[in-house]
């Protein structure tokens, strides 16, 4: 437990580095420096630009920064889309990279300057059995060349660096051969196709890799074992997922207040008020019952996900981290239809001339985001049925088989 010494300790270094150093501006040089204090990073080790201090402790660096006006810190505690990445690679980086890909990359993250990253894991025979996958990386010289074909990756366009992982092994059972890698985006060797979604949008693409190159230093964790760092990855992915999707699945929260690393994004009912409001509704005892069900989902969401962040999720924290994304999905979906129960038939049109009608469609189809990204709901109760509750695991004719030896699909 953390004292109140101990909080008091550090709320007035805090407060001492703020006085000497925050001059009001969020320029380059402000940024190192509050990543070279351990700052950006609290809860980071001391040789990744951390302090390695607990979650609670780290609330008290958020808390100063927040009481004068200065962005930056406990990146490792935001909810947004690059604060995910910072949760996710950062720390994988910072548990198992290189002292120089935590130098250059690492601090880079941190700083801003490396804010667009992609993740390369899934292809069209390797989703929900992610093991089987066929991407291939083979050493040359200096640096790696990987030649294969990555599906469902989001925002690849605009990324500069992506997580791949590869098969660099296929004489060992499929997920002993695994590498985790950090690849540059912006080389010759990458074509990227975007994929048209229901929602219109296309922040999903199509990777292609033929001899991509990939630095030897850029390996996270060891040769071949890269599935045990995605796990570290995928846990802390789905942790965040449900949290950054809910907060922007939530009308009147703007892009940027998702940067607040002090947000609680399931906290309140305010938007299922309005809709029943605006639906004439509220005194309708079913509605409110409907509110209160919801309200309390959230509110138990919220909970679970502060007691994992704060390191208390049990024995298993993949699998706890499994539980608080599946009922982010299950959340997600029934406000959606929540929303579209209280707009009634409006809630059938779509397009620009009915916003209030594509509001709550969009937000029903984007639901499911949650239920496929980062581990469809499906592998989410696998997890939490064999790590949680102790279920058998289901048959593997593949299991101890060599990949090489294994029947594979042809597309």
């Amino acid at each position: 437990m953390t004292s109140d010494v101990a909080r008091d300790k550090l709320r007035q270094e805090v407060q001492a580095w703020l006085s000497e150093h925050w001059k009001g501006v969020d320029d380059q040089q402000w940024r190192l420096d509050v990543v070279l204090a351990g700052w950006a990073v609290p809860t980071f080790p001391d040789d990744a630009y951390g302090r390695g201090l607990s979650t609670v402790l780290a609330g008290v660096v958020g808390a100063e920064f927040e009481a004068v006006g200065a962005p930056r810190a406990c990146q490792d505690l935001g909810i947004s889309a690059v604060h995910g990445w910072v949760r996710m690679v950062g720390m994988a980086v910072a548990r198992f990279g290189g002292a120089q890909l935590k130098e250059t990359f690492l601090r880079d993250l941190l700083v801003g300057d490396a804010d667009n990253g992609v993740a390369l894991y899934s292809e069209p025979s390797a989703g929900s059995d992610l093991a089987s996958l066929q991407t291939k990386a083979t050493l040359n010289g200096d640096h790696w060349l990987v030649n294969g074909q990555k599906v469902w990756s989001s925002s690849a366009a605009d990324s500069t660096w992506g997580v791949l992982l590869a098969r660099t092994d296929d004489t060992v059972p499929k997920h002993q051969g695994i590498t985790f890698f950090i690849i540059p985006m912006q080389q010759p060797g990458i074509h990227i196709s975007p994929i048209k979604q229901i929602t219109g949008d296309s922040e999903f693409s199509e990777v292609f890799l033929t001899d991509a190159r990939v630095p030897v230093e850029n390996i996270v964790g060891e040769l071949n074992g890269g599935w045990s760092v995605l796990q570290e990855v995928l846990a802390a992915e789905r942790e965040w997922l449900g949290a950054y999707l809910e907060a922007g699945n939530r009308p009147g929260i703007a892009a940027d207040e998702l940067d607040r690393s002090d947000m609680i994004s399931s906290e309140g009912a305010e938007d299922l008020i309005d809709a029943a409001r605006k639906a004439g509704r509220a005194d309708d005892s079913s509605v409110r019952q409907s509110i209160a069900q919801l309200h309390t989902l959230r509110l138990v969401h919220r909970w679970n996900n502060e007691r994992l962040m704060s390191g208390e999720g049990g024995s298993s924290p993949v699998a706890a981290a499994a539980l608080g994304k599946l009922a982010s999905s299950r959340i997600l979906h029934a406000t959606g239809r929540f929303k579209a129960q209280m707009l009634g038939p409006e809630a059938m049109m779509y397009g620009s001339d009915n916003r209030s009608g594509e509001s709550v469609n969009r937000e029903v189809m984007n639901a499911f985001i949650n239920s496929v990204g980062g581990g469809s709901d499906q592998i989410q109760r696998n997890i939490i049925g064999e790590r949680l509750l102790g279920f058998p695991r289901g048959h593997a004719p593949d299991r101890g088989v060599a990949f090489k030896d294994i029947k594979k699909s042809l597309s």
